[in-house]
Order: C-alpha cells, then sequence, then structure tokens
C-alpha cells in the first residue's frame, strides 16, 4: 500500500476516534448548556457510582444479617 492508501486509512480512523470522543463528552439528550451542563460521560459515570452506593448498602445490610445468625453447623472442636 502507497502513502495514498495510508494517509486514507489514517484519515478514516481519526475520524472515527474523533467520533467516539465527540459522543462520549458530548452532551447528553436534553442537556442544556448552563450550569447543569453534563456530557454522556458524566451522566454514565454519575449513574455508575449511585449503583455503586445502592450495591454496596445492600451488601453491608447482607453482611449484618448475617452476623446476627448464629453459626451452625459443626461441633465447635476442631
Amino acid at each position: 500500500m502507497g502513502k495514498s492508501g495510508n494517509f486514507i486509512i489514517g484519515s478514516l480512523i481519526g475520524v472515527a476516534l474523533g467520533a467516539i470522543v465527540g459522543y462520549l463528552l458530548g452532551p447528553a439528550q436534553g442537556t442544556r448548556f448552563d450550569t447543569t451542563y453534563q456530557s454522556r460521560l458524566d451522566k454514565a459515570l454519575d449513574e455508575g457510582r449511585l449503583a455503586e452506593e445502592k450495591r454496596a448498602a445492600e451488601l453491608r445490610q447482607e453482611f449484618l444479617q448475617a452476623k446476627k445468625r448464629p453459626a451452625t453447623g459443626g461441633t465447635g472442636s476442631i
């Protein structure tokens, strides 16, 4: 492949990467350009943090309930 072929391939890769970055960092749907501006990436990260906090609370609750249950099985000696 010659120089022109490499140039065309490089240009296509650049356009594709630019479109991806523009999509990720561009405004989320229905967002206004004011102090509440949020990109798609920011919105996805916020949703991920909320899901993480919710799951951590669920796991903490399960852990506390498991600690309250008496141990079963075994005789207690080694």
